[in-house]
C-alpha cells in the first residue's frame, strides 16, 4: 500500500480567505493519519471566528490522538476509578457558531467518513472520533463514523454440542485468536430477525473465542450453547464498555443533520446537558454482514433540556437500546433554611438554572418550587460520584420535605421531546428508553425488539435514572415482534414500570392509534395511571393489555 501523503493545497491568500476552514488545506482523505490535520484545522477555526470547517468526500484516517481533561465517562455505577480524562481523536471546545460539514449524494448519504483505529485488545476503551465540550450553536452535517478494524463480528452457527459452539465469520467481519465475546445475539438464518435472549451482555461470555481453523472460532460456553440452534446466525463484539465514540456536551442549539455511524465501540453518540436539539436523517446502522451497530446504546440523551425535536431517525442492531433519555435523581441532602438546600445529584455536573422548577416527591403526591439562585458546592465522595448543589428557592419548600427525599430537577429533562418518522430494528434492549416528560412519539416502527419498543419510567435500584414519565403520546407508531423478554418485569410491545417504586407516578399518557402484530403483550403497564387507550388495532397479539392491579389506576381503554 503506498502511504505517502497526498499534497496539500497551497495555502489561501488573505483575499481569498472566507469564514469557511477546509480541511484540504491541511489533510486529505487517503492519507495515512488525518487526525492531526483535522486538529489544526479545528485550531485555525477557534482562532479566526470561522463559521465553517469543511471536509471533502472521501475517508479520513484518525490515528494519532490527545488527551483531554474531563469528566464525561462518569455515567454508570462502574465510573468510580474512571480517570478524569478522555483520549479523542478530534476535539472541539469552546468554539461557538461552528458548522462541520461534510459532503452528502444525491440521496443525502454521508460521503465523509471519519475511522477511528481499532488495535483489536478486548474491552477497550478506544478514542472518541469526535469529542464536543461547550460549543454553543454547533451544527454537525453529512458524516459517517465508524471503526477499523470494526468492533464487532458475525458469521454462522455451523455446529455445536453442549458445551461448545463453532462459528464461521462472513468474509467482511473481522475475528482474532483470543476475541471477547460482549453482548452476542442470535438472528434468523437470513439475518433480517433478531431472536430470543441476548446470549452474552456486558460481562462478555464463559471464555474467548478460539481459532481452530482458517475460518471457524469456537466459544466454550455452556449457556450460549444451550441458546443457540446451528444455521442461525450470531453477532458479538470485542468489548461492551461505557465510551462514547461521539460525544457532545454543554452545546446549547444544537442542529444535527445527516449522521450515519456504521460501527462503535460503545455508545455510538451521546449529547449531555444541550439546551434545544434538532435532528434530521440520524443512522445508525451496520455496513455489510456486520449485523449490529455496536454493543451500547445508539443515541443516548442525558440531562439534556429545552426543546428536543427528532425526525427520521434510523437506529438498527445495537446493544442495548436505541435512544435512551433521562436525568438521574437529585437526593435532598441538607436543608439550611425553610428556602435554601443542598442536593446532591450522581456522575457527571450539569447546572441547575435559575427559574428552573425542582420537583419534591413524596409517593405519589408531589410539590415544585422555582429556583432563583443555584451553585455548585463540590464534588460529592459518596460511593457514587456525583456533585453537590446549594439552591436556593423563591418561597419555601414543601412542609414534608426531609433529608434523603427525591427531587427532580426539570431544566434536567426536556420542555418536550418529539421524535417522528422513525425506526428502530433489530435492538437487544429497548428501541425508545424514556424516563422523560412532555413525549410526542408519532409515525414510528419499532420492530425485533427485545424488551418493550418503547419503555417508559424511572430506574431507582442501580443508577437512580428520573424521573417518571408524565404527559406522552404514542400515536400512529408500528409495532412488530416487541418486548419478548422482560426489562423491569416488563414485556410487550409497550411497557411502562418505573423500577423500584409500587405506586402509579406515570401518568397522563396516551395511546392511540398504533398497530401492534407479533408479539405476547400489546400494552404492559405497572406503577401507571391515568392511561387512555384507543384506535389501536391488533395482529396475532396474545395479550391486548396487562395491568398489574397493586400499582396502577385509572387505566381506561376502549379497544377491549
Amino acid at each position: 500500500m503506498d502511504t505517502t501523503p497526498t499534497p496539500l493545497l497551497p495555502p489561501r491568500s488573505e483575499s481569498e480567505k472566507d469564514h469557511t476552514i477546509y480541511i484540504r488545506e491541511f489533510t486529505r482523505p487517503g492519507d495515512p493519519d488525518s487526525a492531526s490535520g483535522i486538529r489544526k484545522a479545528f485550531k485555525v477555526a477557534s482562532e479566526t471566528g470561522a463559521k465553517r470547517v469543511q471536509f471533502e468526500s472521501g475517508r479520513y484516517r484518525l490515528l494519532s490522538h490527545i488527551q483531554h481533561p474531563t469528566e464525561g465517562l462518569v455515567h454508570d455505577a462502574g465510573s468510580r476509578g474512571t480517570q478524569p480524562s478522555k483520549q479523542c481523536h478530534l476535539l472541539l471546545s469552546k468554539i461557538p457558531s461552528l458548522t462541520i460539514s461534510g459532503v452528502a449524494n444525491e440521496k443525502g448519504d454521508p460521503e465523509t467518513i471519519l475511522v477511528g483505529w481499532n488495535h483489536e485488545e478486548n474491552h477497550l476503551l478506544l478514542p472518541a472520533i469526535l469529542w464536543c465540550e461547550s460549543c454553543p450553536n454547533l451544527q454537525i452535517e453529512n458524516l459517517a463514523f465508524t471503526r477499523e478494524p470494526s468492533f464487532s463480528s458475525a458469521g454462522e452457527i455451523i455446529s455445536k454440542d453442549c458445551s461448545s459452539i463453532t462459528v464461521r465469520p462472513f468474509d467482511d467481519c473481522s475475528g482474532w485468536d483470543g476475541m471477547g465475546a460482549y453482548c452476542a445475539n442470535q438472528f434468523t438464518r437470513d439475518g433480517e430477525t433478531l431472536i430470543g435472549e441476548s446470549i452474552s451482555y456486558g460481562n462478555g461470555a464463559q471464555s474467548n473465542w478460539r481459532q481452530i481453523s482458517p475460518t471457524t472460532f469456537r466459544l466454550v460456553d455452556s449457556r450460549a450453547a444451550n441458546m443457540v440452534e446451528c444455521g442461525n446466525l450470531l453477532s458479538w463484539h470485542q468489548g461492551a464498555r461505557t465510551d462514547f465514540q461521539v460525544y457532545i456536551a454543554h452545546c446549547d442549539n444544537l442542529r444535527l443533520s445527516q449522521l450515519q455511524t456504521y460501527n462503535s465501540n460503545g455508545f455510538c453518540l451521546l449529547t449531555e446537558n444541550c439546551r434545544n436539539i434538532t435532528a434530521r436523517k440520524i443512522s445508525f446502522l451496520p455496513k455489510g454482514n456486520r449485523l449490529f451497530t455496536g454493543p451500547r446504546d445508539a443515541w443516548k440523551i442525558f440531562k439534556c433540556g429545552g426543546i428536543l425535536d427528532i425526525e427520521e431517525l434510523s437506529v438498527r442492531g445495537v446493544r442495548m437500546d436505541g435512544q435512551n433519555m433521562h436525568s438521574n435523581w437529585a437526593y435532598l441532602r441538607e436543608i439550611i433554611s425553610n428556602r435554601e438546600v443542598i442536593l446532591y445529584c450522581r456522575y457527571t455536573y450539569a447546572p441547575i438554572l435559575p427559574g428552573t422548577k425542582v420537583e419534591f416527591h413524596d409517593g405519589i403526591e408531589e410539590e415544585t418550587r422555582t429556583v432563583s439562585f443555584a451553585s455548585w458546592e463540590g464534588p460529592s465522595e459518596d460511593i457514587h460520584l456525583g456533585h453537590l448543589y446549594r439552591v436556593r428557592f423563591n418561597s419555601p419548600i414543601p412542609s414534608k420535605a426531609r433529608k434523603g427525599a427525591l427531587c427532580a430537577v426539570q431544566c434536567w429533562e426536556a420542555d418536550r421531546y418529539s421524535c417522528r418518522d422513525s425506526e428502530f430494528t433489530n435492538i437487544a434492549g429497548a428501541g425508545h428508553l424514556s424516563r422523560y416528560d412532555h413525549l410526542d412519539l408519532s409515525r414510528n416502527s419499532y420492530r425485533n425488539i427485545m424488551n418493550p419498543g418503547i419503555l417508559l419510567g424511572a430506574e431507582m435500584q442501580t443508577h437512580a435514572e428520573g424521573g417518571h414519565s408524565t404527559d406522552v403520546l404514542i400515536k400512529g407508531c408500528h409495532f412488530d415482534n416487541c418486548g419478548f423478554f422482560p426489562r423491569y418485569e416488563t414485556m410487550g410491545c409497550i411497557g411502562v414500570h418505573s423500577l423500584g417504586f409500587d405506586q402509579p407516578l406515570n401518568r397522563n399518557i396516551e395511546i392511540n392509534g398504533n398497530h401492534f402484530q407479533n408479539s405476547e403483550v400489546a400494552v404492559h403497564l405497572m406503577t401507571a395511571r391515568d392511561v387512555r387507550i384507543s384506535g389501536n388495532s391488533y395482529e396475532n397479539i396474545g395479550e391486548l393489555l396487562r395491568v398489574d392491579p397493586l400499582s396502577t389506576a385509572d387505566i381506561n381503554s376502549s379497544d377491549i
